[in-house]
């Protein structure tokens, strides 16, 4: 190497400066014919003043596709409903005030799908005056044949009157019956049609005094019953009669104490439609119940 020659000289000319130029900005030497020689562009593709990459959001966008002030104002992701759709909404589909609260499509008062409406426990909880789901209501048969309540409400009658008996006698049935006799004579009838299947009728006309019982088929009385161990009634003093209907008979009781009873001579107990109360006598208060 020759003394003076130094790398600044080497390098010092125009075209070494163009030259060197050329290297400091592209190492690897000239570009290649087919790169852009647009100012601010790396690379073919590369993404304009402010873009990170490409395809990168717009400006207040968060990410691509995020949903920008005239898609949803104040929207939280794609799809997020904004106050058009339904204010206070906390997520797609979730009703609004208008739909009511609870589930999307929820009546007033219901808290999830299925539950039911204000004053029910469950579903199928049973309506008021019922003691659980099915359970009959007042003078209704239960599955049994069995009635819930009174089948006649209890209050005092005119007489003569009716108890109606819609779904007829069964085991169990109960005439209560408080009054005063006031005549010669009164009558309980269990009516079946034309047919009396049971007459009870206290006599104050007759020495000594007698409670006949007997029974109407066909329009023709039968053999009357007539003794008794005793007669309970007394003319103007208020007494309690109570009937009640057994698979074999009717037993008989006055004044809580038991009188006596009488077969069934008709065998269809659920014809009977109601008990007819005549005569001489006030009815303070008469039901029908179950025992």
């Amino acid at each position: 190497m020759s003394d003076g020659f130094s790398l600044d000289d080497a390098l010092g000319g125009p075209d070494a400066q163009q030259s060197h130029g050329q290297s400091l900005n592209n190492p690897w030497g000239a570009q290649n014919p087919g790169q852009p020689g647009q100012p601010g562009q790396q690379y073919p593709g590369f993404p304009g003043p402010g873009q990170q990459y490409p395809g990168f959001p717009a400006q207040g966008q968060q990410y691509p596709g995020f949903p920008g002030a005239p898609q949803g104002q104040g929207q939280q992701y794609p799809g997020f409903p904004g106050a058009p759709q339904g204010p206070g909404q906390q997520y797609p589909g979730f009703p609004g005030a208008p739909q009511g609260p609870g589930f999307p499509g929820a009546p007033q008062g219901q808290q999830y799908p299925g539950f039911p409406p204000g004053g029910q426990q469950y579903p199928g909880f049973p309506a008021a005056g019922q003691q659980y789901p099915g359970y009959p209501g007042p003078g209704e048969p239960s599955a049994a044949g069995a009635r819930a309540g009174p089948i006649v409400p209890p209050g005092p009658k005119k007489v003569p009157c009716e108890l109606p008996l819609p779904s007829g006698c069964t085991a169990g049935m109960m005439l209560n019956i408080q009054g005063v006799p006031t005549g010669k004579r009164f009558s309980i009838d269990f009516v079946e049609g034309p047919d009396i299947a049971f007459h009870l009728n206290p006599r104050f006309d007759e020495r000594p005094n007698v409670i006949v019982r007997n029974s109407m088929i066909r329009g023709n009385w039968g053999q009357e019953e007539r003794q008794c161990p005793k007669f309970p009634f007394q003319m103007q003093q208020a007494f309690k009669l109570q009937i009640i209907f057994e698979p074999d008979c009717y037993k008989v009781a006055v004044n809580n104490e038991n009188l006596c009873k009488y077969p069934h001579r008709l065998k269809n107990p659920a014809g009977i439609k109601c008990i007819r109360i005549n005569g001489h006598v006030i009815i303070n208060d008469a039901s029908v119940t179950m025992v």
